[in-house]
């Protein structure tokens, strides 16, 4: 099942990565193929970081401290396109900004900026750059493939966008999968994500129509999960809080493809609540861990005492909200 295999793989991934040892020497950032981009991280506690394009050439280092599955930077200067993308939604972000703080989550060969691995701004290690290349070479093409055959849907009756997307057929007929935008009526940007088989996954943002950011956050079969933003439309925030799987069905039903049927997600601890200008008005606690199918990642059948699910899964729990929170602190100064 995902969950089960999902919790392996951070098992796997903390005792790997536990050791300084396995942070030391270079990793690369190839997502520019014309660009020479890496971080070497240094025995004595330092780094290095470099960048090279053409007449555009930026370096700088600093300290670096590892706290489990995660390296801390201080001094940091963003030169990753694709990351740097990501984070002026949140915010103006340029290129050679420096950043109070950056944390890379370590992630097998890879260093991710994202506490989830979602991030396509990853800097892999020096030995398995190459293979790594190679499969990102691979899938580029059959998604350039994909691509070409792009879709775009209208309103009924009018010659109005509605969305633009890869629509593919599959054993129940008609499935989304890519990436996706959809459009109010009137044109403006409403929404845009990623699908997996008709599915919602990955990161999700809403929009208002005077293009403000209405709702960020990420889905695993169309369900909401994790760290969620609500905003209002002058863009401050309107509410924050954490979504977790909650069991509706038979455990025993459950497969791959159909984890949404027999789980839900609800809004589980303290929510916070803001006015439109940004000031916090009242937190609201929501009570679900109780409930032995209350999880983020683990399924029921990783243990058969109740009482050992509930405890690593609040272990579990309590980790990703301190990685999301690290995180929402290393977004303050990128805008």
């Amino acid at each position: 099942m995902r969950l089960k295999i999902t919790a392996l793989f951070f098992v796997i991934i903390s005792g790997l990565t536990s050791c300084q040892k396995e942070v030391l020497g270079k990793y690369y950032n190839i997502e520019d193929e014309k660009a020479l981009h890496y971080i070497d991280f240094k025995e004595d506690g330092t780094f290095f970081h470099y960048y090279k394009k053409g007449s555009i050439k930026r370096s700088h280092s600093g300290k670096w401290t590892q706290e489990n599955n995660k390296i801390n930077i201080l001094n940091w200067e963003e030169y990753s396109s694709e990351y740097l993308e990501i984070i002026s939604g949140m915010g103006k972000a340029e290129f050679g900004i420096t950043l109070g703080n950056q944390i890379f989550w370590i992630r097998g060969y890879f260093l991710n900026n994202t506490p989830d691995g979602s991030s396509p701004g990853s800097y892999i290690k020096e030995e398995d750059v190459s293979e790594v290349r190679i499969r990102r070479k691979k899938r580029e093409e059959d998604r350039e493939a994909y691509l070409k055959n792009k879709d775009t849907f209208y309103y009924p009756h009018t010659k109005n966008i509605r969305a633009i997307g890869i629509e593919e057929s599959d054993s129940e007929g008609k499935a989304k999968n890519y990436d996706w935008k959809h459009f109010y009526i009137t044109g403006e940007l409403e929404s845009e994500g990623g699908y997996s088989s008709d599915r919602k996954k990955g990161l999700w943002k809403y929009y208002y129509k005077n293009g403000q950011l209405k709702e960020l956050g990420a889905f695993q079969d169309s369900l909401k999960v994790g760290t969620w933003d609500y905003f209002y439309d002058n863009g401050k925030l309107k509410e924050s809080g954490v979504y977790i799987y909650v069991k509706k069905g038979s455990i025993d039903k459950i497969s791959e493809n159909s984890s949404s049927k027999y789980y839900l997600t609800k809004k589980r601890g303290p929510w916070k609540y803001y006015d439109t200008d940004g000031k916090l008005i009242r937190t609201k606690e929501f009570l679900s861990r109780g409930k032995a199918y209350d999880s983020l990642y683990l399924s029921w059948s990783d243990h058969k005492d109740k009482a050992s699910v509930v405890s690593q899964r609040e272990e579990r729990i309590k980790e990703d909200e301190k990685d999301y929170s690290d995180y929402k602190a290393s977004l303050t100064n990128k805008k």
